[in-house]
């Protein structure tokens, strides 16, 4: 496959995904960009769309030695934590398994390679947490990206890890992220409880896939990207809601322990990112990425 414009090849996998759809609106101008996607097409179309099964390794080994990429960025995962808790064999193909053969294809080409981790691989105990912390996640979606993470750095050393927080970002993305199905149930006059005792490093997806491209040829190892603001579900819905004129007397606080889900929810899993922040790392302010988003949706 030819290089066109004479722009080095990304490949990103989950191009269809809500963080890959921001990458792709934002790697387009500087990169010829290939985005893998398993069932659904990217809905950014400025990219060449490739049908791959990431859990396939020589489906996937086919088609990296076809497109020749000069980078790749690894967001394709099983991310919902309670179907991940309940279907551990395929959380662990997906999560696990792929992200440790595509750390292997990379480092077999010597190319750049940036893994998407997740801030649920820490326990909730203290927040603010640094590279530097221990992970101890309580989850097995956690579990298994920890396992990841230590399979991409054992095989590849040259690769990154970034772990990232809960995100928002544009309708165009998925109408079903954090951010649009608030807007969307709240429009529709249904009451939304939301945790008041879990609290997020909450970032825009628009300020991450920015970090992430700005950073990731040029480092290797852990680093955090996330919001500079720590937020509970609860006083993020209501300082949205304030931003869109919605009603909120519609959001109704609650506790963890109140919903029962598969899978247990840590407390405090906020992040500090001065490691990245030291090396150019620079995201939004929360209510500045949200009154971008309104005024450009």
């Amino acid at each position: 496959m030819a290089i066109t414009d004479n722009k080095k090849r990304l490949l990103i996998t989950g191009g269809s995904g809500f963080l890959g759809y921001h990458l792709l609106a934002s790697a387009s101008t500087q990169w010829e960009v290939c985005a893998i996607h398993h069932q659904h097409q990217p809905r950014y179309n400025t990219c060449i769309s490739l049908l791959c099964d990431v859990t396939n390794y020589i489906e996937l080994g086919n088609l990296l030695e076809d497109i020749e990429p000069d980078a790749v960025i690894h967001t394709a995962a099983l991310t919902d934590v309670n179907y991940c808790q309940n279907n551990p064999q395929e959380s662990y193909s997906v999560n696990v398994e792929a992200s440790r053969n595509l750390a292997g294809l990379c480092s077999d080409l010597n190319i750049p390679f940036a893994f998407t981790s997740t801030d649920l691989v820490f326990d909730g105990q203290k927040g603010n947490y640094t590279e530097e912390d221990t992970p101890n996640p309580l989850m097995r979606y956690g579990e298994h990206k920890v396992m990841a993470e230590e399979e991409v750095l054992r095989i590849y050393p040259r690769a990154t890890v970034f772990r990232l927080p809960v995100m928002f970002g544009y309708k165009a993305a998925s109408e079903k992220n954090y951010l649009q199905q608030l807007i969307k149930n709240l429009n529709a006059g249904l009451p939304q409880k939301l945790f008041t005792d879990e609290y997020r490093s909450v970032c825009g997806a628009k300020s991450i896939a920015k970090g992430l491209l700005q950073l990731f040829e040029n480092t290797n190892g852990i680093y955090h990207l996330a919001g500079t603001e720590k937020f509970s579900r609860y006083e993020f819905a209501l300082l949205a809601a304030e931003l869109y004129d919605l009603n909120k007397s519609l959001i109704l606080p609650c506790l963890q322990a109140d919903v029962r889900m598969a899978a247990p929810r840590p407390a405090d899993v906020s992040l500090n990112i001065s490691k990245a922040v030291a090396i150019g790392y620079q995201p939004l302010l929360i209510t500045d990425e949200l009154t971008l988003i309104k005024d450009n949706e």
